[in-house]
């Protein structure tokens, strides 16, 4: 959904005075988090804590001989809330458990569209499928704010009191679980090519007559063999478009570097937490796959690549592996302080 650009402003600047380092503090309980945090972040939606017209708290979602209440519900339009939210402790791991408890709130909360499940930096959208006040399985869209950019901004923000429509984001979940079947289908075509595939490609080979012996031909030449031979101009072509993420050598070797420097200095930690994430403008390298515990950043630029250390700002080139040596006190410095928290 395309989200206002006056809307979007609004929502960008609160979050530039949003600090969720400071708030770890704060947050050592469901409750904490849902006060200092997740209500606050609502707020920035244009959802207000004050008027019981905007966000209901302790809503009666029992079911059976068991009482239960949902943390929070918003209401968009109207008297009853179409976004029933389930809040869990910031740090605690959302998993099929908690999904399942929102779940069985939202099935007792009549009116209710959309499902949330947060601890407050990982949010996890569930909508309405097929059966009437039965969530899916899977979340249709999921924001990590432990690093903040201004894609998960403008996702956050399509869910802004004002421009909220659940028509549209409903529709566009059911798109979502629709191409989540493309993988399976697309095998399944390779697999027993139909006789429609088998014709595109015909015709992509400039072919002039097509008979049951051609079109035995040209299946059997539909298999793994052929499907890798493909693959290399593949991403080629796509990585000269930007849509695919390629995990280059250089890359690698700045990350063992990196390593390297850590494992002969740092005897007593635990190595294997020290990993990669690979994404579209920057090679990060991480502790616990966590972008709050950042090492180092590696971007490039044409054919030269640059450090930064933590979130320092200082961009240093890497020409030879002494210019990573020369920052060795940096990288240990901020290790110690990821491997600390």
């Amino acid at each position: 959904m395309i989200v206002d650009k006056k809307v979007l402003a609004v929502v960008k600047k609160s979050f530039s005075k949003f600090d969720f380092s400071r708030l770890e503090e704060k947050c050592t309980n469901e409750a904490q988090t849902r006060l200092y945090l997740i209500e606050p972040m609502l707020e920035i939606l244009g959802y207000s804590r004050i008027d019981d017209k905007d966000m209901l708290t302790e809503i009666n979602a029992g079911w059976g001989q068991k009482n239960g209440y949902a943390d929070l519900g918003l209401i968009v339009k109207g008297k009853k809330p179409e976004i029933i939210i389930e809040c869990k402790k910031l740090g605690k791991k959302l998993t099929d458990k908690e999904a399942s408890q929102l779940n069985g709130y939202f099935n007792n909360t009549e009116g209710s569209k959309i499902g949330i499940l947060t601890n407050g930096t990982d949010w996890r959208f569930y909508a309405e499928y097929e059966e009437k006040n039965k969530l899916h399985s899977n979340p249709f869209l999921t924001i990590d704010f432990s690093e903040i950019d201004d894609v998960k901004i403008e996702q956050f923000a399509q869910f802004h009191k004002s421009i909220t429509d659940i028509k549209i984001i409903l529709e566009e979940a059911q798109d979502f679980f629709f191409l989540e079947g493309f993988n399976d289908a697309l095998s399944e075509e390779l697999l027993n090519p139909s006789d429609d595939f088998i014709k595109a490609i015909f015709s992509r080979m400039a072919g002039k007559r097509m008979n049951d012996n051609i079109k035995d031909k040209l299946r059997s030449l539909i298999n793994s063999n052929s499907i890798q031979l493909a693959l290399p101009k593949l991403i080629e072509e796509e990585s000269k478009s930007g849509n695919i993420i390629i995990t280059t050598s250089e890359e690698l070797k700045i990350y063992h570097a990196v390593k390297t420097i850590i494992i002969n200095s740092m005897k007593k930690i635990d190595f294997s937490r020290i990993s990669y994430r690979d994404q579209k403008n920057s090679f990060n390298i991480l502790v616990d796959d966590n972008q709050r515990k950042l090492i180092a950043k590696i971007t490039s630029v044409k054919d030269k690549h640059f450090i930064e250390v933590g979130g320092s700002g200082i961009k240093v080139q890497v020409d030879e592996l002494e210019n990573i040596v020369a920052l060795s006190k940096q990288i240990l410095d901020i290790t110690k302080g990821c491997f600390a928290e």
